[in-house]
């Protein structure tokens, strides 16, 4: 089944507000200097929802990442050398695209090299860049958000911080109940001089394999006590409205999108 995403707008999201003079550089920590340059990849898929139309999702989507990145300021920043992050609100690629297939058509056995389609950039395209965001339309009214983060400033943990504080400001106009980010890498892992390693060395371009896993509700109690006991097209969330497909969703972090 061949998919094909056409790119309709590209944008840059900046904080909603500036952020001080005093916190605009932010140093990587040792770990961060010698971490591959690369993107951290999750595509979230939602089910249709006549309540929600695509401009209407989209405006929902880019306030709210405008506010989380104000919380989250080195994502809108850009990478200098390795060294430190300039915190200078220049802000996060948002791309949004349509698909010419339905969601059900992407998600039954699925093919992982087709998820690639769904994000905004390779995932060793990371360039200077904190963070970037697809958004890609269905026929059928479904909508995925891919989300990519450079490695070089934030772990999984982080990842699923912001993912979850995203959430929390789409569904609830703020953070207020989940915790705030911890800027304090450096202190833990001093930097070091790295002149002469290239974080790059040993990264490959070779046909890899990938598998997708799939689990029934029944047989994943791990991923949460408000699971249903059925999965609907095999989705699930936990809360009403939009959920995230399980096949590429199985963390304790909640989408973007109600």
């Amino acid at each position: 089944m061949e998919i094909e995403i056409e790119v309709i707008s590209k944008e840059i999201i900046k904080p909603s507000s500036p952020t001080p003079e005093s916190l605009r550089k932010y140093q990587l920590s040792f770990l961060d200097q010698i971490a591959p340059p690369v993107f951290m990849p999750l595509v979230y898929f939602y089910e249709a929802d006549a309540k929600f139309s695509n401009p209407g999702k989209s405006n929902h989507l880019k306030q709210s990442l405008s506010r989380v990145l104000s919380r989250f300021y080195p994502l809108a920043g850009r990478l200098v050398d390795d060294l430190y992050i300039d915190c200078n609100d220049k802000g996060a690629p948002y791309v949004e695209a349509i698909a010419n297939r339905s969601l059900s058509q992407v998600i039954t056995n699925p093919v992982p090299k087709i998820m690639d389609k769904f994000l905004p950039y390779k995932v060793d395209d990371v360039q200077n860049l904190g963070m970037a965001v697809q958004v890609t339309y269905f026929q059928c009214g479904g909508t995925a958000v891919g989300l990519v983060i450079s490695h070089k400033i934030a772990d999984a943990l982080s990842y699923f911080l912001l993912a979850n504080t995203w959430a929390a400001v789409a569904r609830n106009g703020n953070y207020d109940d989940v915790p705030g980010p911890q800027f304090e890498g450096a202190k833990i892992f001093p930097p070091r001089d790295a002149a002469g390693f290239k974080p790059s060395t040993g990264i490959v371009k070779e046909e890899l394999v990938t598998k997708i896993f799939t689990f029934p509700a029944s047989k994943s109690p791990p991923f949460g006590k408000d699971t249903p006991e059925e999965l609907p097209s095999s989705c699930s969330g936990g809360q009403p409205g939009w959920r995230p497909c399980q096949l590429l969703y199985g963390t304790d972090s909640y989408p973007p999108l109600k």
